[in-house]
């Protein structure tokens, strides 16, 4: 039988448990994690990692713009892909083959822009002279962009 290593992670992958959980996977078996929330991950050696998402489930389903993914390893050095971590332009990390030496904490840093925008809508105005109706319509569009900077840590 192959030994078992605690990775100390992004997320808690226990499927089947009744514990609580700090994250959530989806059909696809993608696991996303909750800020503020640091969770255990279990990985058998010599097997993959589920895929690790760097963010939460409410963030994924809002439009971020120009996101950037800061995925820091166990020893606290920024990660970049190889033939044991895969980390794709999406912010997801995947551990290839796991061995103990990859055991420890993992942190993905998640900085995007967000957009607020503001519309105005067209008015419709109807002047009613001596029987015949004109219509006239006033167009007032205001529309503001608005980038809001945010940053996201999971760990």
């Amino acid at each position: 039988m192959r030994a078992w290593v605690l990775l100390s992670a992004v997320l808690w992958y226990l499927t089947g448990v009744g514990w609580q959980r700090n994250s959530e996977r989806t059909e696809k078996g993608f696991i996303y994690g909750k800020p503020g929330h640091p969770v255990k991950l279990y990985v058998k050696l010599h097997h993959n990692s589920p895929i690790l998402v760097c963010m939460d489930l409410k963030c994924a389903e809002k439009e971020t713009v120009d996101p950037t993914y800061l995925w820091v390893g166990p020893n606290e050095k920024p990660l970049t892909g190889n033939n044991k971590i895969n980390i794709t332009k999406t912010g997801k990390l995947m551990v290839k083959d796991f061995l103990e030496p990859l055991s420890g904490l993992y942190t993905c840093t998640l900085s995007y822009k967000t957009v607020q925008a503001e519309t105005q809508e067209e008015k419709l105005i109807l002047l009613h002279q001596g029987g015949k109706v004109n219509a006239m319509s006033l167009l007032t569009v205001k529309i503001t962009l608005t980038i809001i900077s945010s940053r996201q840590e999971i760990e």
